[in-house]
């Protein structure tokens, strides 16, 4: 059953990419006076199709490496096929829209339809430094608020942020918490860094508390948690590492060793003394190239691959998804902006990746 489900799974999606590449042409060429249509696999094939697109929601539910991808939708109606979800490669798992705020009902039924069809769920990003560099703004242009007001800002900001979840009918969220290190933070400084750090969180985690059926994910570095405020990281589903900037695979691994040690310090103070960092459930990020770096700097590890020239950090980072480990498990990989691959013929980096953490 297993090897039938791959064929089929492989056989379609090499039909798939080749109506993509047709498609994706589509773009560059103005064939409107023609009036071509160019028949889906799914017209051609109906049934094959349906058999597919079930193995593809079980195989969503098995045990493999997951593959995220953040994509920069459109504010209105998608008007180009590189904007358009349906289009993303069927294997992503989790799709974390950019702007997740006013989406069109074009872009909401896309949602549906990738779930409902493919079991691709989609999620958003609450960020905490852009509150952050909001409130600074605030206070600078009135510095009569004091930190009772940025707290209710905080917290009034995530409770409209956590809204939009119900609002459009996410599968979930993505928390962002870069912080920074407390470890020469005098007493003062110290005390409103948690307080905000629990304002953000707390309202997290009451979300958390109604919303049990859905994703919730750690975007940030666990080290820059108050010791305190880490008994709150297993109700995350995914500790996302920070490593969008990361230059190795090394790199990778020390940030998944870092958090990690963060938790085992924590315990230490603890009753319990055990160490409140899940390692089940890690999950590296990358970001893929893009066009305006002349100097491949942005999307590219300083290791030289096997083409003599630097490695791609989405393919990096995808072989060491299969690196063994014994002290964490690497869950997935999460790719920041896919979009900017469409045209790499119709996301050849994002399917390389998934295929090489979840080889036949």
């Amino acid at each position: 059953m297993r090897k039938s489900f791959i064929y089929r799974l492989s056989a379609v999606a090499l039909v798939a990419t080749a109506l993509a590449t047709t498609t994706s042409c589509n773009d560059w060429t103005d064939s409107s006076s023609l009036q071509l249509h160019n028949p889906s696999f799914e017209e051609q094939n109906p049934g094959l199709y349906a058999d597919y697109l079930k193995d593809l929601r079980r195989y969503k539910q098995e045990e493999h490496k997951l593959m995220f991808v953040s994509f920069d939708n459109p504010a209105g109606t998608p008007a180009k096929q590189a904007e358009h979800l349906t289009d993303l490669p069927d294997s992503v798992d989790f799709v974390c829209l950019n702007n997740p705020d006013n989406l069109s009902p074009a872009v909401q039924k896309e949602m549906k339809e990738v779930r409902d069809k493919k079991g691709t769920r989609t999620l958003y990003r609450i960020d905490y430094a852009a509150m952050e560099d909001a409130w600074t703004a605030m206070q600078k242009a009135d510095p009569n608020l004091t930190e009772a007001d940025a707290l209710d800002y905080i917290a009034k900001n995530v409770d409209e942020q956590l809204a939009l979840c119900d609002r459009y009918n996410f599968d979930g969220l993505i928390a962002d918490y870069t912080g920074r290190s407390t470890v020469s933070m005098l007493p003062a400084a110290l005390a409103q860094y948690d307080g905000r750090q629990k304002a953000f969180f707390g309202a997290v985690t009451e979300w958390r508390a109604s919303h049990a059926d859905k994703t919730l994910a750690f975007y940030g570095n666990v080290q820059y948690l108050v010791p305190a405020n880490m008994g709150m990281m297993d109700q995350y589903d995914y500790i996302m590492l920070k490593t969008v900037n990361s230059t190795s695979e090394g790199d990778l691994s020390l940030k998944a060793y870092m958090d990690i040690q963060a938790g085992i310090d924590a315990g230490s103070d603890m009753p319990d003394g055990l160490n409140p960092v899940p390692t089940d459930r890690f999950v590296a990020c990358v970001e893929l190239p893009q066009a305006d770096d002349k100097n491949q700097v942005r999307g590219y590890w300083n290791m030289v691959g096997a083409d003599g020239g630097k490695t791609l950090a989405v393919l990096g980072a995808a072989a060491w998804m299969n690196q063994e480990s014994t002290d964490f498990t690497r869950e997935g990989l999460f790719v920041i902006n896919a979009q900017s691959d469409y045209y790499n013929n119709t996301y050849a980096y994002v399917r390389k990746a998934i295929g090489t953490m979840n080889p036949n």
